[in-house]
């Protein structure tokens, strides 16, 4: 068990397995229309879309706050910061 969270569990390595949860939240039109994008990019379900997403998300979270990297954006355009507020 990990601190307080008894539905997560240290695995060998390190390694954090959990049990599935299902949630129920609110979302904005914006966040709908994300979900939309990858849906229809990617031929996914709803749920594999939003676990993508938050997988994506947790890679810059942690990428930024934690380990203090920076996240460059480089295209055609030119390059540009992911900053976190």
């Amino acid at each position: 068990m990990l601190g307080n969270r008894p539905d997560v569990e240290e695995a060998p390595q390190g390694r954090l397995t959990a049990e599935p949860k299902r949630i129920n939240v609110a979302i904005s039109p914006e966040m709908v229309r994300a979900l939309e994008i990858v849906i229809e990019r990617e031929g996914v379900t709803l749920t594999e879309a939003l676990r993508r997403l938050v997988g994506y998300g947790d890679f810059v979270y942690r990428a930024v706050r934690e380990q203090d990297e920076q996240i460059l954006l480089t295209g055609p355009d030119g390059t540009r910061e992911v900053v976190l507020l």
